[in-house]
């Protein structure tokens, strides 16, 4: 693997506007970085004093000087495995769709099977289509969100799946309403491992080439952290050889995932996890919960039923018992909280679930998460500030996406088609914010970009001029509470807030450059600054200027 070189450096930034975080105006300054952490802050001639000779000067006027960005929710080695595989994302037409799988299909004539993913969830996807393809290896494509499959006939004949295969708890294996044979969609986790785990796993070295992929998209973009929202051992042991080769450019920390079919028995494999991949870049210190899917798929969880389907809620993951009992026993062993929770009535199972907790363990400093929370009942939305839940967030989806008739607002209807990503209404209350990409599976947009996400956040429109009427423009914030959720709210999640996520004296110099200043640029034109420089813990990962 070849990249970049990266290396540390003592350096003076001069000639930027300088974004602090924390609600501290951006002002003119120059910044000395020494020994990875920030020397010193101020005008040039007030510090002028503490520059060795030979520190280099790097002249960065016209820009701005911000904490390196920290992505609160993404898949780095599942998206990185993507830019390796049957990639459809940034595709849009059907025709599209299978003219990449074609090409794929003929370049790799060798593999016995072809995986991927990326179409979008209003594709009218079927297994015949896939059959005319490839008929004779098993092709296993995920959704752009991550929660359905798209397979073919070889496929669901490896697995065994045929019209008399019942549902797998929690899942759906979609079937034609007339022959009642299989279409080839499979929805959530349960559903698709039917086929996956029949297809040979990546080997540690491609999901090492994976991270690789992503490590150098990421330090171009600024990023010097990012909170892995799903990890198996097999991440870990990535993660750490990326480590142990010195080339893990950014701070992991890692959510370990708990599967509500091996209830309380997994809690000492957690355990065993969290001890042995710890590390100076590497903190499995949380556990992530899927309490329920998406609402393009039908399985996030409502607390009333969806408009196009009367009488169905979607499906908890976890019964409200048994998620409340094995929160309390990963709250009283220190682990924190990361919850997948997309639909109000799983945001309401999650918080319940916290507040039990609470109750039991007492209060403390724990900082659980719930990651999404699309829709959230107006009682629940003051609830978490007061169980002191950080709201995971992200801003990439608070927009129009191009199939919001066929998918959003068809199952929910109005109004609740546009209640959702309040965070207006979460700040109005005093909660704490993380913001991430959910990369791969970030929307229609596919980007775990920083810039691409306050744009939209700030905006509530997508980034093309042709792109839909501005969401909800009573949810719009402005652009330093993104960043501010970029930064320092996610480096509280880490714990680390004290050590980074802002730029004072003494901290990590943990820094981004941009090369202009987006605090003073109209909004819609944040996404075309560009990062020329980005120090994680005072080492050049990237550097263009």
């Amino acid at each position: 693997m070849t990249g970049p070189e990266t290396y540390p450096v003592q350096c003076v930034l001069l000639g930027a506007t300088v974004y602090r975080a924390c609600d501290e105006p951006a002002t003119p300054a120059s910044i000395i970085i020494r020994n990875g952490i920030i020397d010193a802050i101020g005008p040039y001639e007030a510090i002028r004093s503490r520059i060795d000779p030979d520190m280099e000067i790097l002249d960065v006027t016209g820009g701005l000087i911000l904490p390196g960005f920290r992505d609160a929710h993404i898949h780095p080695l599942l998206g990185g495995m993507n830019l390796l595989e049957c990639n459809l994302t940034g595709l849009s037409r059907f025709d599209d769709y299978l003219a990449r799988i074609a090409a794929y299909a003929d370049t790799n004539r060798d593999q016995t099977f072809i995986r991927g993913g990326g179409w979008l969830p209003d594709a009218q996807v079927h297994r015949n289509q896939l059959d005319a393809i490839a008929p004779d290896r098993p092709v296993f494509l995920k959704s752009i969100d991550g929660h359905s499959a798209w397979v073919n006939s070889k496929a669901l004949y490896m697995a065994d799946i045929d019209a008399s295969t019942p549902n797998p708890p929690s899942g759906i294996i979609e079937k034609d309403c007339e022959s009642g044979e299989p279409t080839g969609i499979l929805r959530e986790w349960s559903a698709m491992d039917l086929v996956e785990t029949h297809l040979p796993p990546p080997t540690l070295q491609t999901r090492v080439l994976a991270g690789w992929a992503f490590l150098q998209q990421a330090a171009r973009m600024g990023i010097v952290a990012a909170h892995e929202a799903m990890a198996h051992e097999e991440e870990l042991l990535a993660y750490a050889a990326l480590e142990n080769e010195g080339i893990l450019s950014l701070r992991i920390r890692a959510a370990l995932l708990c599967e509500p079919e091996l209830g309380m028995g997994q809690i000492e494999h957690l355990l065993d996890l969290r001890n042995r991949f710890q590390s100076e870049r590497i903190s499995p210190g949380a556990v992530k919960i899927f309490v329920d899917g998406v609402i393009e798929g039908h399985t996030a969880r409502l607390m009333t039923s969806y408009a196009d389907r009367h009488d169905y809620c979607g499906e908890a993951l976890w019964p409200q018992d048994e998620l409340n009992r094995i929160t309390v026993a990963l709250d009283a062993l220190g682990f924190q909280m990361h919850f997948h929770a997309v639909g109000d009535g799983a945001v309401r199972i999650a918080l319940d679930a916290v507040e039990h907790a609470r109750l039991q363990n007492g209060p403390h400093d724990a900082r659980h998460m719930i990651a999404h929370a699309d829709l959230i009942s107006e009682h629940d939305i003051p609830r978490f500030a007061a169980l002191g839940v950080i709201a995971n967030l992200q801003p990439l989806w608070f927009c129009r996406e191009k199939h919001f008739e066929r998918t959003t607002l068809a199952f929910l209807g109005t109004p609740r088609a546009f209640e959702l990503y309040r965070i207006r209404n979460l700040l109005n209350t005093g909660t704490s914010l993380a913001c991430g990409s959910d990369w791969p599976f970030s929307g229609e947009l596919n980007s775990f970009n920083p810039l691409d996400a306050i744009a939209v956040g700030a905006t509530r429109r997508g980034l093309s001029p042709d792109a839909p009427e501005t969401y909800c423009p009573d949810q719009r914030v402005d652009p330093a509470i993104l960043l501010d959720a970029y930064t320092i709210g996610t480096a509280r999640t880490e714990f680390r807030e004290n050590i980074t996520g802002s730029l004072h004296v003494g901290k990590s110099a943990d820094v981004v450059v941009l090369d202009r200043n987006i605090l003073s640029l109209p909004v819609n034109e944040i996404a075309k600054a560009r990062v020329i420089l980005t120090l994680c813990g005072g080492t050049v990962v990237h550097r263009d200027i």
